[in-house]
Formats: C-alpha cells, sequence, structure tokens
C-alpha cells in the first residue's frame, strides 16, 4: 500500500486523535449534563435516559452504513464531513428551548458522529501493520483525554452560562481539527481500500463478510463482548451525575464529578492496548471485566467518597478492554472489510449503550438510583464470561 513518506501516517494520526477525543466529548457531554437536562425540563430517569438512548441509538446505527461507505469512498472525507455537520447543529441547540427539537437536534448529531469510527478504525487497521495494539490504544487515548476532560469543562460553562453553550464551545476545535485532517490528507487520492469499480463485486463481499459474522463463534462473542462494554460505559455515564446529584453533591458539581469516572480511560486504554500486545487480548479483556465488577458492585453501599473513589478506579480499569476488543477485530477481518467490520463493531457499542440508558432509567424510576449499578454489575460479570468461552482463532479469513 502506497502511504507517502514515511513520517505522514503518523502526521495524519495526530488530528485523528484529536477528533476521536472530540467525538467522544460530544458523544459524553450530553449524559454528563443529565442532572441539568432533567432539571430543567422536569423529566422522569425514563425520559433522561430517552433522550440519551435516541442519541447514542443514531450514533449506533448509523455506523453500518457509514461502515460501507469507508470501504468504498474517501473515509477522511466522510470524517471531515460528519464533523462539519455536527459542528452546525451544536449551534443550533442555542435555538432550542423544547424537548422534541433537542430530541431531533441530538438524533441529527448522533448519525454526523457515527461518521468517524468506521473510516478512522479503518484507516489505522490498513496503515499500521505493526504493533496495531498499540497503536489503537494511542488512538484511544484520544477518545479517553475527550471522556475525561468534557465533564468537568461542561460543569464549569454551566456554572457561568447554562448547558446549551457547552456544545457551542467544542465547534471551534471541532472545525480546527476537521480542516487540518482534510489539508494533512491533500494530494495523497482517495483513501479507500475496498474498491468501488465493481459495484456486484462489493456487494457479493458484504454478503460474505455477514456470513462471517453469523458463522464464526469467536467474531459473534467480541460484537456481545463489544455490546456488554458499550451497555455498561454508557449506562454509566449517563446515571453517575445523577446518582452523585441525588446523594448530595449540586447538579453542576456532579456533572463536574463525573470526571472521576473518565478521567482514567487513558492511561487504561493505553494500558490495555500494550498487554494486548504482550499477553494477548483476551487476558486484557477479562482482567478488565473480572476486576472491575466487584467496584460497581460496591458503589451502593459506600459512603459518597468512598464510592467516589470506587468508580474512579472502575473508570481506569474498564477502558483496558476496549483496544482488545479492536485490535482482534482487525486480525480477524481482511483489508477490504474493515469499514463495515467496525461499523458493526460501532453498533454494536452504542446500540447496547443507547439500549442500557432506556433500562436504566427505568430502573431507577421503579426501584431508586443506587439499583442502576446491579444490571451493570450483571453485564460485566457475562462480558467476562463470554471472553472466556471465547474459541482462538489466529488471522483473518475471507
Amino acid at each position: 500500500m502506497e502511504t507517502g513518506k514515511n513520517t505522514q501516517p503518523i502526521l495524519i494520526l495526530t488530528p485523528l486523535i484529536a477528533l476521536h477525543g472530540l467525538m467522544h466529548i460530544l458523544a459524553t457531554t450530553l449524559p454528563a449534563l443529565s442532572p441539568l437536562v432533567k432539571e430543567e425540563f422536569q423529566l422522569t430517569d425514563t425520559a433522561v435516559g430517552g433522550l440519551s438512548f435516541a442519541f447514542a441509538a443514531a450514533i449506533g446505527l448509523g455506523s453500518i452504513p457509514l461502515g460501507m461507505l469507508s470501504d468504498r469512498y474517501d473515509g477522511i472525507k466522510l470524517i471531515s464531513l460528519g464533523f462539519f455537520s455536527t459542528a452546525i447543529l451544536s449551534a443550533l441547540l442555542l435555538l432550542s428551548h423544547d424537548f422534541l427539537s433537542l430530541i431531533l437536534i441530538f438524533i441529527a448529531m448522533g448519525f454526523f458522529l457515527s461518521f468517524y469510527h468506521p473510516s478512522a478504525l479503518s484507516y489505522i487497521a490498513n496503515t499500521f501493520k505493526v504493533r496495531r495494539g498499540k497503536t489503537f490504544g494511542v488512538h484511544e487515548t484520544g477518545a479517553s483525554i475527550g471522556i475525561a476532560i468534557a465533564p468537568l469543562i461542561a460543569g464549569s460553562i454551566c456554572f457561568y452560562f447554562g448547558w446549551h453553550l457547552v456544545y457551542v464551545f467544542w465547534v471551534f476545535p471541532t472545525v480546527l481539527f476537521a480542516f487540518l485532517l482534510i489539508r494533512l490528507m491533500k494530494g495523497r487520492g482517495r483513501q479507500n481500500f475496498f474498491s468501488d469499480a465493481n459495484a456486484d463485486d462489493n456487494d457479493k463481499k458484504l454478503k460474505v463478510f455477514l456470513r462471517q459474522v453469523i458463522s464464526t463463534g469467536s467474531l459473534r462473542r467480541i460484537y456481545m463482548i463489544e455490546g456488554l462494554f458499550g451497555f455498561v460505559f454508557g449506562g454509566s455515564l449517563t446515571f453517575i451525575p445523577i446518582f452523585l446529584n441525588e446523594g448530595g453533591l449540586g447538579p453542576d458539581l456532579a456533572v463536574m464529578m463525573t470526571c472521576v469516572f473518565t478521567a482514567g480511560g487513558a492511561a487504561g486504554k493505553f494500558v490495555g492496548g500494550h498487554f494486548s500486545d504482550l499477553v494477548g487480548e483476551r487476558k486484557v479483556m477479562s482482567y478488565g471485566f473480572f476486576l472491575t465488577a466487584p467496584l460497581f458492585f460496591a458503589v451502593p453501599f459506600l459512603p459518597l467518597s468512598w464510592a467516589i473513589l470506587a468508580l474512579a478506579l472502575a473508570g481506569l480499569i474498564l477502558p483496558t478492554v476496549l483496544p482488545a476488543i479492536i485490535t482482534t477485530i482487525s486480525k480477524e477481518i481482511e483489508p477490504s472489510r474493515m469499514g463495515i467490520a467496525f461499523g458493526l463493531l460501532m453498533f454494536a457499542g452504542f446500540g447496547f449503550g443507547s439500549v442500557s440508558r432506556l433500562l436504566l432509567g427505568l430502573v431507577s424510576d421503579n426501584f431508586g438510583i443506587s439499583t442502576v449499578f446491579y444490571p451493570i454489575v450483571i453485564a460485566v460479570l457475562v462480558g467476562g464470561l463470554l471472553n472466556i468461552c471465547m474459541p482462538i482463532r489466529h488471522g483473518c479469513k475471507g
């Protein structure tokens, strides 16, 4: 594969890391703001979960067609288009003061955010052939840094300007790095790894890929594991701020304190990617899931300060799982189908993540906010058990 100068893939990785962080900032800010949205519109926890469900579901559902497009067309241009569109929608939130318009804007924003992962992960998988786990881990640190700072910055802005202005704040870096990515890619030509010269042949390859997922036990399980990871992470992000708010913190402070759960993710993902190369992806996933379960289980029984510490440790350990999942997929799938493979992976993560927000909202309204941690513990344990039962495979299959 032609990559231009040897340093160019590394240069392009830099804005991708930044945009990955911004993608997750934009995706994380809404659930982090859940106490303030709940207060403004006088919502139940189920309604709050429904709003986050619609947002995350749009990201998940959009990932599949965007995965197919990224295999056929220039994925970098798709990424830039998605971010420019998201910036416009973020500005429109200033004009939104009723719940219906809020839902519609976030559904559209979720769809355009879905442009990122299939294209970016496919590009990385097809460009970096050596120490791929470490490269994915480095790429994931962008997401974790974004997730870590999103609640802190969002809460700080809310203190002075209200939550509507939070998304407007992120418009400027989003547009800046999207332009930088286009600039660095200029002159390199289209970066698709799936020939669009014969549409029928592409459709046949897509059907082969889907049959591969259905018939291969290890692939089915890894997509289910990603879904369970999304269930745990998406539900936690939405209801930890509400848990902290009902535990005695004010809404603005509860938003800011959510960063204790998100802050350790960058280190966790880097460690997860590094050890995926050293000891294997399955061991990393097993430790990540099984060490996290008792921490989530203990949270409802602890005083608030100790509960915050347990959430901080859970937020450090759980993200080690993600680079191991991504590296496993990159080894199983041939280059021409990377886009749809990662699109389906994002559908599993954000799809299950969206369901968890609605389900945990119902649990909270009926049994109390502390009970949302029990379904989370069950999902963590099932993820660990699925990993243990996963058959061992090596190399991609056509």
